[in-house]
């Protein structure tokens, strides 16, 4: 399971619970295309062979050898499956949720143009609208450790960290040592000067809820039947939501005094970008495709909405005592630019019984950049956020594999895939990817096209029910497994009068 060996380096550059961070960037960063069931079965990678209205997102002259109009629509089914453990519990509990959506993975419109000259066949327009990720999980833990959210507000406190979505909400609770001057919680033992040894029980709620699309269009077309050539404008947007609710109990009375926490958070944030792709296949033979293409870097105008709250409850001489702190509501708007991307790939024709399709992706996730309304100004915050960037973010690389096999009017696909999560460093090398394996079936005859695709995608990683820097961390494993299913209906060789 991953860790990060400088995760430590955010409390040195610290940014406010409210402002942009690297997840934020990762979030609206690492994405990939779901598309049409016959893009999906393949495991993604039909970069070099196109024919597909999804290949306006990856190699846009995908669509150059369009010989004729086409239209589809993909809806959808996912499942997602997560299942954590609070890492050294007592207990040992595993967590099991799901969360299950209904989705429009993909619907596009391919005009294939002939035109009258003898070097270039075709000129093809598409316009495309393609689910590009995935935000619902519900993610839930719970388990028998030692320390306690306030101990982290504490600990801010005496580093001088004042933050009025972190230890400005845990002021009213402190314990001011006169020895030094300095606060402490309940959770300190100023006999031994140590943290309290024991366990409580905890537990705690993500609920995540979302997705990113992107709307495409482009012109592809063919010239003298050895290059095929794309352009294509992306406009993605997003609508993205996380609650978090955690709760402390000292059941067991370990800890003198205390009884119990809350604490809450809400975040609200929606985006809308804009990029451009550019792509050309190659054509040596007449059975081999190999295929480049440069995704620019989108600018994304993003709007977010943040509040929490924290709620501490102790007793002193039998009389209960505490309450709960709300924090002002940060309501921001800020730009963020993500990496270039850079994509390859080769494909081979099979005779006429199909073709078999192997794709790369490269992008290098620390030149993710926040600034404001001129993606030029920025502030220390925002300089923090950026410098956690540059340190715990790195490059990602992406590999699908896939085939189909035509048995007309019927066809088999099959494909693999793996993206590398664009860590820097890790604790050990587990687990350092997405693996997600696909398969499916097609039916064509004459106009009509039905396909239909099932993936699975595996994904382990870790979740911080709160942060600190050098006492006792609380970290959640957890496995991801999403299983989607596609289906794709369209017509092709209508009329048009382009």
């Amino acid at each position: 399971m991953k860790t990060f060996l400088s995760v430590l380096f955010i409390f040195v550059t610290v940014v406010t619970a409210s402002g942009q961070s690297y997840t934020d960037a990762l979030r609206y960063s690492f994405i990939s295309p779901q598309g049409s069931a016959r893009f999906a079965g393949t495991g993604g990678s039909l970069t070099p062979l196109g024919v597909d209205v999804t290949t306006l997102h990856t190699n846009p002259a995908g669509i150059g050898w369009n010989r004729y109009n086409l239209a589809q629509i993909t809806p959808g089914f996912s499942l997602t499956n997560s299942d954590a453990l609070l890492q050294g519990s007592e207990t040992g509990d595993r967590v099991a949720e799901a969360a299950a959506t209904f989705t429009l993975p993909s619907i596009g419109l391919l005009l294939a143009g002939n035109t009258r000259s003898v070097n270039m066949s075709t000129l093809n327009f598409g316009v495309s609208l393609t689910r590009m990720a995935d935000y619902n999980q519900e993610l839930s833990f719970a388990g028998r450790t030692p320390g306690g959210l306030i101990e982290k507000f504490a600990e801010d406190d005496r580093d001088g960290i004042f933050d009025p979505y972190g230890s400005d909400l845990a002021v009213p609770f402190l314990i001011r040592n006169e020895d030094d001057g300095l606060n402490y919680s309940d959770f300190y033992n100023f006999d031994t000067q140590q943290p309290y040894p024991g366990a409580i029980q905890r537990e705690g709620v993500y609920d995540r809820r979302g997705s990113m699309s992107e709307a495409a269009i482009g012109f592809g077309g063919n010239f003298k039947e050895t290059l095929l050539w794309g352009v294509s404008i992306g406009i993605p947007f997003f609508n993205y939501e996380q609650n978090y609710s955690y709760e402390e109990v000292d059941d067991q009375d370990v800890i003198p005094a205390f009884e119990n926490t809350t604490y809450n958070e809400s975040l609200t944030s929606s985006g809308t970008g804009f990029n451009l792709k550019a792509g050309i296949t190659v054509l040596p033979t007449e059975q081999i495709r190999i295929s480049a293409a440069v995704h620019t870097p989108t600018f994304w105008s993003i709007s977010e909405q943040y509040s929490n709250s924290f709620g501490y409850f102790y007793s002193e001489n039998g009389e209960a005592l505490g309450g709960t702190e709300l924090s002002p509501l940060s309501d921001i708007a800020y730009n963020l630019r993500t990496p270039w991307r850079f994509m390859a790939g080769i494909g081979t024709l099979v005779g006429e019984r199909g073709f078999i399709s192997l794709d790369a992706d490269y992008a290098q996730y620390a030149s993710n950049e926040f600034s404001f309304d001129d993606f030029a100004s920025a502030d220390a915050v925002t300089d923090a956020a950026n410098a956690d960037i540059d340190a715990l973010l790195g490059n990602s690389f992406g590999l699908r594999a896939g085939g189909e096999l035509n048995l007309d009017p019927f066809q088999a696909r099959i494909g693999v895939g793996y993206r590398q999560v664009p860590y820097q460093e890790y604790v050990n090398d587990e687990d350092e990817g997405i693996l997600t394996y696909s398969a499916g079936l097609g039916y064509s005859k004459g106009k009509f096209f039905a396909d239909v695709a099932a993936q699975v995608e595996n994904y382990s990683s870790f979740q911080y029910p709160y942060q600190t820097f050098a006492i006792r961390q609380q970290n959640v494993l957890y496995d991801r497994t999403r299983v989607s299913v596609l289906l794709t209906v369209g017509f092709r060789g209508f009329a048009s009068g382009f």
